[in-house]
């Protein structure tokens, strides 16, 4: 297997709050982006990483899309793909960019599957968003721009704070994987910004020697991205943002997977 098909990405995460009250704050992370032909391989060559075992850092196929069907990863978002009525080429390659497990713990609050023909062809992107009740939505964005710049406008109908209103719309722009990385997600009510996120980040080998380094740096990082977001909610709420309940927007919810019980409506 070639030794670069899988690399790292070391990012830094800006929140910017725009209304009702400004709100920011930033840190860092690192993200794997895996050819997912190339995921059941890298355990022979990589020490601290496992798929689906444990290890220091996992991909595991539960953190992400399954619809019961068997093959992992890649076969499920296929699934996803054909119940959208997305077609997809024969032999279809799939990158996935996501935060791994850390000590066998896993948040990830966004993962983006590049989706390509054999030939490499770029044809589309999917995000796919967890909020804090392990609920799941998917997003297709198969709109580029001139720069190869992936963007759509999205109706979020998922409640991702309750902060945000789940009738709000998501405005994607995710940028192609090179040296480097950068992805927003802006949210948008009756059409004016309420919420700049970002990601971006520079290229890095996927090794041995780099992931003892982000261990060393980067000890709790799904501990720290939950922590995170649970403190800054705190303070949005010190400051007095209205608050959403989950429970009260069901109808506003809506193709979601791994629903909590809090949606009356059946959909997944």
């Amino acid at each position: 297997m070639n030794e670069c098909l899988s690399r790292l990405y070391q990012c830094t995460v800006i929140h910017l709050r725009k209304r009702p009250k400004i709100h920011t704050f930033t840190y860092r992370v690192f993200m794997f982006s895996i050819d997912l032909d190339d995921l059941s391989h890298l355990s022979d060559r990589l020490k601290l990483f496992s798929h689906n075992r444990w290890n220091l850092f996992t991909i595991h196929d539960n953190d992400h899309i399954n619809l019961g069907k068997p093959g992992g990863i890649r076969s499920n978002l296929l699934e996803w793909l054909k119940s959208i009525d997305f077609k997809t080429p024969e032999n279809m390659k799939i990158r996935l960019v996501t935060f791994p497990r850390v000590f066998g713990y896993s948040f990830n609050p966004v993962s983006f599957y590049y989706l390509s023909r054999e030939t490499g062809e770029p044809i589309g992107v999917v995000a796919e968003v967890v909020n804090t009740f392990r609920e799941m939505k998917l997003y297709l964005i198969d709109r580029v721009n001139s720069e190869g710049v992936w963007c759509s406008k999205l109706p979020k109908n998922f409640y991702v704070s309750p902060f945000s209103n789940p009738g709000s719309m998501f405005d994607f722009k995710i940028g192609p994987l090179k040296d480097h990385w950068k992805v927003e997600i802006n949210t948008y009510e009756n059409d004016q910004q309420t919420l700049h996120s970002s990601i971006s980040g520079n290229e890095r080998d996927l090794s041995n020697f780099r992931l003892i380094y982000y261990a060393i740096k980067f000890p709790l990082l799904s501990f720290k991205i939950i922590g995170l977001i649970h403190w800054q909610a705190f303070l949005l709420w010190i400051k007095g943002l209205p608050y959403y309940r989950k429970s009260s927007m069901p109808d506003l919810q809506q193709d979601v997977l791994r629903p909590h019980k809090s949606i009356n409506h059946s959909d997944s």
